[in-house]
C-alpha cells in the first residue's frame, strides 16, 4: 500500500470500510475510514494490528477505483477530516453514487483468499438490514435501538439460518433477543413476520 491509495476492508462484524491510506512504511500502513475518520494500522498482510475503538479489520480489495470515483473518495475523506457541521455534511450526487456503488466495485475485484470473508459479511449485513428495517427499526420514532445493538447476535442468527430452521424457531430466537435487550412489545409483535423474511433470505443463500 502507498499513501493516497483508497482500499476496501471488512470489519469483524461484517461492516464494509472504504479506507484512505495516509501513512505507510515497509512493514505496515495506516488507513482511516473515509466517513467516520476512525483509524487503523495494518500489517502488509492486510490484517489490522490496531483499530481505533477496538475490533479488527481485514483488507479484501486494493483495486484501483476509476479516476472519477477515486477523486470523489479523496474529496469525501478531506470533507469529513475537516469535521463539517450541517449543512456541509450533506452529500453531493457524486458522493452518494460513491457510497452506493463502491462496495460492488471492490467485491468484484477481491484479493485471493478473501472470498469467504466477504460472503460471510454479506450474510451478516443482509440479516442486520432485515432486523433494522422490519423487526426493530433503527429509525423508529420512539425508543429506537442503537445501530450496533445486535452485532453480537448476528453471527449466531446467521448460523441458525444456515441450518434447516423453521420460521417458528427463528421467531423464538428473535423473541429471546428482544427480551435480553429489553426491547418494546412492538418489537416482539413483529417477530413472526421478520422471521419469515429471514427464512426467505436464507433460501437465496448458496
Amino acid at each position: 500500500m502507498q499513501v493516497g491509495d483508497v482500499i476496501f476492508g471488512i470489519a469483524a462484524g461484517g461492516q464494509e470500510k472504504l479506507l484512505f491510506v495516509y501513512e505507510a512504511d515497509e512493514d505496515s500502513f495506516w488507513a482511516r475510514h473515509v466517513t467516520s475518520q476512525t483509524t487503523a494500522r495494518f500489517g502488509r498482510n492486510g490484517e489490522s494490528q490496531w483499530v481505533e475503538g477496538g475490533g479488527s479489520c481485514t483488507i479484501v480489495s486494493t483495486a484501483t477505483l476509476p479516476r472519477g470515483l477515486y477523486e470523489t473518495a479523496v474529496g469525501l475523506d478531506r470533507k469529513f477530516a475537516a469535521k463539517p457541521e450541517y449543512p456541509d455534511t450533506i452529500l453531493s450526487t457524486a458522493e452518494i453514487q460513491l457510497v452506493l456503488t463502491h462496495g460492488d466495485f471492490f467485491k468484484a475485484r477481491l484479493l485471493p483468499g478473501t472470498e469467504q470473508l466477504v460472503k460471510t459479511a454479506d450474510k451478516l449485513n443482509a440479516v442486520g438490514k432485515i432486523l433494522q428495517m422490519e423487526w426493530d427499526p433503527i429509525n423508529a420514532r420512539s425508543n429506537p435501538p442503537t445501530w450496533n445493538a445486535y452485532l453480537d447476535d448476528l453471527p449466531v442468527l446467521v448460523a441458525l439460518l444456515e441450518r434447516p430452521t423453521s420460521v417458528d424457531e427463528v421467531a423464538i430466537f428473535l423473541a429471546d433477543m428482544a427480551a435480553r435487550k429489553m426491547r418494546t412489545p412492538q418489537v416482539s409483535g413483529r417477530g413472526m413476520a421478520a422471521a419469515a423474511s429471514l427464512v426467505r433470505l436464507r433460501q437465496g443463500w448458496t
